[in-house]
C-alpha cells in the first residue's frame, strides 16, 4: 500500500481558505454564544484615565447583548420545524431505526437524524458558514459487512469548522468529493479504575484515496505529528473498505451574522456605558448660592484646630455642610432657596436610541444574509423581502437536504460493499419554509380573499384561492397535501364559498339550491333532505297559526314561503282589520295611547 510522507509535519498543513477566515471564527463563535466570555473578550477601557480598578466594576455590571442569537435562532426554529415533514424513505432497516433514534440512534447516542442535524449541525451551520458530518463505523473483525456484524453499525458525529484544517477535493470524474482530508479529532483520557475522563487531548485525523487500490486510507497522528492507531500506539495507516471518503462538509459560504458582529459589540459599551452612567453619575446633587468673596483657602479658618476663635481678619466660609430630607437649611434673604438638580438625560436618551437602533439592524441583517443566500439558487428570489428570506430558508433547506443524501450514500456503503446491492436511502426536504406569523398569515389571506371578489373572471379568482391557501398553510402541512388542495380547487365548478354571497344569491334567486348546498360544502344531495324538511317546519307553522278567517294571508301568521307578498302581508292585514266600512259601528278599531306608569 501507498502512503505519502510530507517533508514537513503533515498535523500543520492548513487550507487556505482556513488561513483567511480564522481570525473571523472566533468573533462570531463569541458573538452567538454571548456570556461572560464575549463581555471579557470585547469590552473595551474607557481611556487610560479610567483605572483598572473602575473598569473591573464596570465589567462587573455590564449586561450582555444576545440579539444576534435571538436572530439566528429565529432562522434555525424556521427551517426545524419543518424538519418534521423531512421525507426518508428506503435504506436498510438498520438505518431506518437509526434514523428513527432506536438502538443507539445516529449517533450511537439515541439521536434521530432531525435532531441530530438540527442540534448538531444546523446551528453551527448559521452561526459559522461551515460544519462538517464524519460517517464512522466501529472496528469489526472477521465478518464481510458490517450488516453481518450483530449491534455494529456506522454513526455519525460533527466537526466544527475550526477543525477542519485542510482538504484537497477530487477531479470530477473521481467518484470522491475529496482526494485527501486532514481533520482535529478532540478527545478523552478516561481513568482506566473508574473509566471517568481525567483530561482533554487532540489527535489529527488524515485520510486520502490510495493511488494504487481506489480506496480509502486512515492515518491518526499525536500532537507531535507521529502516527499512532486509535489507542494512542504507534501504527500505520488503515486501508478502509470505501472508495469515497466519508466526510460530508456542509457549507452556506458565510456566516450569517459576520456583519452584526461590531453591532453587538458596539451594543456591549453602549450598554455597559449607560449602566455605569445611571448607577455613578445619575443622581441630583445639591446647589447653593455663594458670595465667593467670603469663600476660599485665601482666608483664614473661623476657628483653630482647638476649637478656639481667631483673632483678626475675615473668616472664611468653607464648611462642610449636611443635606437631605431631614436636614434645613437657612439661606440669605436676598438669595435664592438652596436647591437639588438632576443631571442632563439627553447623552443617555441618545444612546438608548441608538442601541435600540443597533437592535433592530442586527434582526434586519441577519435576515438579509439569509436572502442573499437565496441568490445563489435562483435570480427569482430577489422580489418582496419575505419572499426572498423565505427563499434562503430553502436554499439552506437545500444544503441539508444534499449533505443527508451523502450520508445516506456512506452509510450503504458501510453495510454493503458491493455498490449493485447497496441499499440506499432517498432524501426530501420541505420545499418552502416560512417566517410569518399566524397572524400576519390570516392579514394576508383576508386582504387576498377581497381581491378575489373584485376582480371577473373564474381562472383568476382560482389563482387567487391558491395563493391563499399557499399563504395559510405554506411550511405547515406537506407540499403534497397543498397540490391536492390546488388540485381541488381546479375542479371546483364554483369560485366562492363564502356563507353570505352564497346565501344572498340563493334568496335573490340567483342560484338554485342544490348549487348553493354544494358551494357551502355540502353533500350533493342534501339540498333535497333540506327541502323535506323545510316543507315539514312550514306546514308545522300554518297549523299553528291558522285563522278563522280562510282568506288571511299566510304570511301574516307566520307562513312567509305561501305568501305572495310576505313582505307586506302583515301590514295588509292590520290595514283591513281597521277598515270600518262593512261593520255596524264607526268606532275606530284601534287600541289607543297608552297610559303614562303612574309613580308610587
Amino acid at each position: 500500500m501507498s502512503r505519502k510522507r510530507p517533508s514537513h509535519n503533515i498535523i500543520d498543513s492548513r487550507h487556505p481558505n482556513y488561513l483567511s477566515c480564522m481570525s473571523d471564527w472566533e468573533k462570531w463563535r463569541l458573538t452567538y454564544r454571548g456570556g461572560d466570555e464575549f463581555r471579557d473578550r470585547f469590552l473595551e477601557q474607557f481611556s487610560a484615565r479610567e483605572e483598572h480598578k473602575d473598569f473591573n466594576s464596570r465589567k462587573a455590571v455590564t449586561p450582555i447583548p444576545a440579539f444576534a442569537k435571538a436572530a439566528v435562532n429565529d432562522i434555525r426554529n424556521s427551517i426545524y420545524q419543518r424538519m418534521s415533514d423531512v421525507l426518508r424513505t428506503g435504506g436498510s432497516g438498520a438505518y431506518q431505526q437509526a434514523v428513527a433514534g432506536l438502538e443507539g440512534g445516529v449517533d450511537r447516542r439515541g439521536a434521530t437524524m432531525t435532531s441530530f442535524l438540527g442540534m448538531k449541525v444546523l446551528t453551527d451551520l448559521l452561526v459559522m458558514g461551515r460544519v462538517g458530518v464524519y460517517v464512522d463505523h466501529p472496528v469489526v473483525d472477521g465478518v464481510s459487512t458490517l450488516a453481518d456484524a450483530t449491534g455494529r453499525r456506522p454513526y455519525l458525529y460533527s466537526y466544527q469548522v475550526e477543525d477542519i484544517l485542510s482538504w484537497a477535493c477530487s477531479k470530477p470524474e473521481e467518484p470522491s468529493e475529496f482526494q485527501s482530508l486532514l481533520l482535529r479529532d478532540s478527545c478523552l483520557d478516561l481513568d482506566e479504575r473508574t473509566g471517568l475522563p481525567t483530561q482533554t487531548f487532540q489527535r489529527y485525523r488524515l485520510l486520502w484515496i490510495d493511488p494504487e487500490t481506489g480506496k480509502v486510507a486512515l492515518q491518526l497522528y499525536d500532537t507531535d505529528g507521529n502516527p499512532i492507531d486509535r489507542d494512542g500506539n504507534p501504527s500505520g495507516p488503515v486501508l478502509l473498505e470505501l472508495d469515497r471518503i466519508p466526510f460530508v462538509m456542509l457549507d452556506i459560504g458565510d456566516s450569517l451574522i459576520k456583519d452584526v458582529c461590531q453591532h453587538q459589540i458596539a451594543l456591549l459599551n453602549l450598554g455597559s456605558s449607560d449602566v455605569n452612567h445611571a448607577l455613578k453619575a445619575n443622581f441630583p446633587f445639591y446647589i447653593e448660592q455663594r458670595d465667593l468673596r467670603a469663600v476660599g483657602g485665601h482666608l483664614k479658618v473661623a476657628a483653630s484646630a482647638d476649637g478656639t476663635a481667631t483673632q483678626g481678619g475675615q473668616g472664611a466660609a468653607d464648611t462642610d455642610i449636611k443635606v437631605g430630607s431631614t436636614q434645613g437649611r437657612a439661606y440669605d434673604i436676598k438669595a435664592a432657596a438652596p436647591a437639588f438638580i438632576a443631571p442632563p438625560s439627553e447623552p443617555l436618551e441618545a444612546s438608548l436610541k441608538l442601541q435600540t437602533k443597533l437592535e433592530e439592524d442586527v434582526r434586519k441583517l441577519v435576515n438579509l444574509a439569509v436572502v442573499n443566500l437565496a441568490t445563489r439558487a435562483s435570480a427569482e428570489s430577489k422580489q418582496m423581502d419575505n419572499q426572498g428570506l423565505e427563499a434562503g430558508l430553502s436554499y439552506i433547506g437545500l444544503v441539508l437536504e444534499s449533505a443527508e443524501r451523502r450520508i445516506a450514500e456512506f452509510w450503504a456503503a458501510y453495510e454493503e460493499r458491493r455498490q449493485a446491492r447497496r441499499q440506499v436511502a432517498t432524501v426530501k426536504y420541505p420545499d418552502r419554509y416560512s417566517l410569518k406569523s399566524d397572524e400576519e398569515r390570516i392579514d394576508e389571506a383576508d386582504k387576498l380573499a377581497e381581491l378575489m371578489h373584485t376582480v371577473p373572471g373564474r381562472t383568476v379568482k382560482r389563482e387567487i384561492a391558491k395563493n391563499i391557501v399557499t399563504v395559510l398553510l405554506a411550511g405547515k402541512v406537506s407540499v403534497e397535501r397543498i397540490e391536492r388542495i390546488h388540485r381541488e380547487i381546479d375542479a371546483s365548478h364554483y369560485t366562492t364559498s363564502d356563507p353570505k354571497t352564497i346565501i344572498d344569491a340563493k334568496n335573490a334567486g340567483l342560484v338554485g339550491e342544490k348549487t348553493a348546498s354544494v358551494a357551502l360544502g355540502f353533500d350533493d344531495d342534501e339540498h333535497l333532505t333540506a327541502r323535506e324538511d323545510h316543507t315539514a317546519r312550514i306546514l308545522r307553522i300554518a297549523a299553528a297559526q291558522r285563522s278563522n278567517d280562510d282568506n288571511s294571508d299566510p304570511a301574516a301568521r307566520g307562513v312567509t314561503d305561501l305568501s305572495t307578498d310576505p313582505a307586506e302581508a302583515g301590514s295588509e292585514e292590520k290595514t283591513q282589520s281597521r277598515d270600518t266600512t262593512l261593520r255596524d259601528t264607526t268606532t275606530e278599531r284601534t287600541r289607543g295611547v297608552g297610559k303614562e306608569p303612574v309613580d308610587e
